[in-house]
């Protein structure tokens, strides 16, 4: 039987990049968001689940800039595992929780697009699902 645990869902200030790099500053805000929360919400049951919304990562600038889809491909859009993947698995490990995160994501054998993939890493830190969104929200949704 699985032990009770609380699960949180973090609500952040998230800022749009431009560039895969900028992606660090929106992580470095959300580790420091897990820590309060995993300190605040442990207090009768420990936190095993930590739940991230979309956009968390990147932002929604491809959509709102109407930013051309293979210019954000190649530049802001991360790899599943990557540099990313790795910075949350580092927190799963940390607070020995399971992540769940979505971002804009290339396919490794699809060139120069990108996908919305929501995605889950166990508490060593490892990526153990990823999901393709199939039905985009036209006409905005690039991915």
């Amino acid at each position: 039987m699985i032990k009770p645990y609380t699960a949180v869902g973090l609500i952040p200030t998230v800022r749009g990049i431009r560039t895969r790099a900028d992606i660090k500053r929106n992580l470095e805000h959300l580790s420091h968001l897990v820590k309060a929360a995993a300190w605040l919400s442990s207090l009768d049951l420990p936190v095993k689940l930590i739940a991230f919304p979309e956009g968390a990562l990147q932002g929604f600038n491809d959509e709102v800039l109407d930013l051309d889809h293979v210019t954000f491909a190649r530049e802001c859009a991360i790899d599943i595992p990557g540099e990313e993947t790795d910075a949350l698995g580092k927190i799963a490990r940390a607070y020995d929780s399971f992540i769940i995160a979505q971002a804009k994501a290339r396919h490794p054998e699809i060139k120069d697009r990108f996908f919305n993939v929501g995605f889950i890493l166990d508490p060593q830190g490892e990526v153990i699902l990823q999901h393709y969104k199939v039905s985009p929200l036209f006409p905005v949704e690039h991915s």
